[in-house]
């Protein structure tokens, strides 16, 4: 069956990665960001068919706003999955003694309210189709109950803060909209080679995005609310 995917953060890395083995199984892939025409990448992939580009600024209402109108144009029917994939990170240089307050809220602005803000506006597309499924791209550093082991030098406090309001954000879209069948959950992607993940990453983009896609086709309305790897293990908040 083809699906409706929209997918954020899908200029450049893991979004990059979904839109390609998504649209390569013959999905219908809107992928959002914030500069698409800066995106060789994802210029490559854009077909007119199964892959559209929307511009998109998670941290601006109008931005949003105009994106819903857009998609809702051409898929007044609704969109089947959304992939909340779009983030930031920080600098290993930042830990818990010279985080400022700035950098906090400029990626909790992204990585939280821009997930919250995204969400909010395309569930009235969601709620029109059966499948209903919300994936939010989580860390293992968001993770409280393995902080000591995943992260034991208490770096980029900013962005382990984020994620870990990432999952009670997704915790609670997946209380609120349990009712009407949704099937809202988190997932870690790994330490994948990226710019954020960086070189010695010991996980490819492919087998990441793989992994997770393969998850995703797998969850039911029992998994709603929960927190996997990419390898489909459950993970503790």
């Amino acid at each position: 069956m083809t699906l409706t995917y929209i997918i954020t953060g899908a200029s450049r890395g893991l979004g990059l990665e979904f839109v390609r083995q998504v649209s390569s199984q013959g999905h219908t892939v809107y992928a959002l960001a914030r500069n698409p025409e800066s995106s060789k990448g994802l210029q490559n992939l854009i077909d007119g068919k199964n892959v559209f580009a929307v511009k998109l600024d998670a941290n601006s209402e109008q931005s949003i706003k105009e994106a819903f109108d857009k998609i809702n144009k051409v898929v007044p029917e609704g969109i089947d999955i959304l992939i909340n994939n779009a983030g930031i990170g920080c600098d290993a240089s930042v830990n818990v003694e010279n985080a400022t307050k700035q950098e906090y809220m400029r990626i909790f602005e992204t990585n939280v309210c821009g997930v919250s803000d995204v969400t909010q506006a395309f569930l009235p597309l969601l709620r029109k189709r059966d499948t209903k499924k919300i994936l939010n791209i989580s860390s293992v550093l968001g993770s409280i109950s393995t902080t000591e082991t995943a992260n034991p030098a208490s770096v980029k406090p900013p962005y382990c803060v984020s994620k870990a309001a990432l999952n009670m954000l997704t915790k609670m879209f997946a209380n609120h909209l349990a009712d009407e069948k949704f099937i809202v959950y988190a997932s870690h992607p790994g330490w994948v080679k990226t710019d954020m993940g960086g070189d010695n990453a010991p996980v490819e983009q492919v087998d990441s995005i793989a992994g997770m896609l393969k998850v995703l086709d797998s969850v039911t309305a029992k998994d709603n609310g929960e927190y996997y790897n990419y390898t489909g293990e459950k993970f503790t908040w």
